[in-house]
């Protein structure tokens, strides 16, 4: 199976990360290639930065859809983009926040989330709400880091900073699951869970796993309704390649 990884920033330190972790997860015949856009954000902070994504990811996947199986969008905002993606492939698309986010109600009650600056706190909830599963939430913990304090892969005050939000949700607010709310903190769960005694997720081997499962099974997007491929029309001031997903689709 060949995975694109698109993480929607800038950040090449995080793409570093995330081949390491699929180095480690990846099953020996599972090909994965982790890409940014060409232009975008160095970072995602908040509903701005991900608007100003959105652009470049599309293109992105309309230029390497052909060529892979599988795609993980690596960001735990989840953007309205993967859903996008759905309708101009057959081909599964996965964000790392709802497949982790499903992942732990299958291994507890209720988990919590921690992720980065307290913006991130009200849309997390909402994206609970949207997957469904909002009476399962615990809590969502923000630790007041900036996403690029995450590049430099778990210093002593970033790690100690994640321990300290999802020690509270586990002891505070009853969180059975961590699910670890950034990309960027990808690689920091195995050493949470032994100090804290519960799962701990990291949302991009969740997706990565879950692509491996869905090619196994021969699983694919229904494209019955919400997925369903998008009508062709004229497009204004928008450059070629985007009619490609309506030619495609035809």
């Amino acid at each position: 199976m060949k995975i694109l990884v698109i993480n929607p920033n800038t950040s090449e330190e995080f793409n570093r990360k995330l081949s390491e972790t699929a180095k480690k997860y990846a099953l020996p015949s599972t090909k994965v290639k982790v890409i940014s856009p060409a232009s975008g954000p160095k970072s995602i902070e908040g509903i701005y930065d991900e608007a100003l994504s959105v652009q470049g990811t599309i293109e992105t996947f309309i230029s390497h859809e052909r060529k892979f199986d599988g795609f993980v969008l690596a960001c735990y905002s989840d953007p309205l983009v993967v859903y996008a993606m759905r309708e101009i492939s057959t081909k599964p698309v996965l964000g790392i926040a709802e497949a982790s986010i499903h992942l732990a109600c299958l291994l507890g009650s209720k988990f919590s989330i921690v992720t980065t600056n307290d913006r991130w706190a009200p849309l997390l909830h909402e994206s609970v709400k949207k997957y469904g599963v909002a009476s399962r939430c615990a809590s969502v913990r923000t630790t007041g880091l900036r996403v690029l304090d995450l590049e430099g892969g778990g210093e002593g005050s970033v790690e100690n900073a994640i321990e300290r939000e999802a020690l509270a949700a586990v002891k505070e607010d009853g969180a059975e699951v961590i699910c670890l709310g950034c990309a960027g903190m990808s690689g920091f769960d195995k050493a949470l869970e032994k100090k804290l005694g519960v799962p701990v997720l990291d949302g991009f081997v969740c997706a990565l796993k879950l692509l491996e499962l869905f090619d196994q099974c021969g699983l694919r997007h229904s494209k019955t309704l919400t997925y369903a491929a998008p009508e062709s029309k004229a497009l204004t001031g928008l450059p070629s390649r985007f009619s490609k997903a309506y030619l495609k689709n035809k």
